[in-house]
């Protein structure tokens, strides 16, 4: 049984609070690994910690590397269907690209656990489909969507010239924890 959005929402602010606010080095030396290209793997395997019960440190970068890495690909993997379901359905012009937005809001709805799978259990936990809609369907399709609607929302913030990259750490470790939380 998950936690409702609202206590997640809250938890999550405090776990970012306690893991960032004062370590002004780790906030840096994220902002530098979150928003520089191919750096920004070890960004992305050092929020990964996050869903394995860490607090989002910098350290370990070659670990950090190889993960933000693996899900980068696993995200690719994740969208080569809706991709091609988009090229064969373009000739649709608007319909086509509705019903390819579908598609792709589905697969993406699917990658969370997906990634939560793989920061705990390697790979191709990343793949085990059952465990990711079972995982979804214990929540209830409705509050998982608004969750990560929330945690999209969040991203969006993050690209925000300057002032979204200044708190791109703490706006992430938010949507991370959120994910974890929702999915532990």
């Amino acid at each position: 049984m998950s936690i409702g959005i609202g206590d997640n929402l809250g938890k999550s602010f405090g776990f970012a609070k306690d893991s960032l606010v004062g370590k002004w080095l780790n906030w840096l030396l994220l902002i530098i690994v979150t928003i520089i290209p191919i750096v920004n793997f070890i960004g992305i395997g050092t929020y990964l910690k996050i869903f394995r019960g860490e607090k989002p440190e910098v350290s370990g970068i070659g670990k950090s590397f190889v993960d933000g890495l693996l899900a980068v690909v696993i995200g690719i993997i994740y969208m080569i269907i809706p991709a091609i379901i988009g090229a064969i359905l373009s000739f649709l012009g608007v319909v086509g690209s509705i019903i390819a937005a579908i598609v792709s809001f589905f697969f993406m709805l699917l990658l969370i656990p997906a990634l939560i799978g793989f920061a705990k259990g390697g790979f191709g936990a990343a793949f085990a489909f059952g465990d990711i809609i079972g995982k979804i369907g214990k929540i209830g399709w409705v509050d998982y969507i608004i969750s990560v609607l929330v945690i999209a929302i969040l991203f969006a913030i993050c690209f925000i010239p300057v002032i979204g990259w200044i708190i791109a750490p703490f706006l992430l470790t938010v949507a991370f924890k959120i994910a974890a939380n929702l999915l532990a």
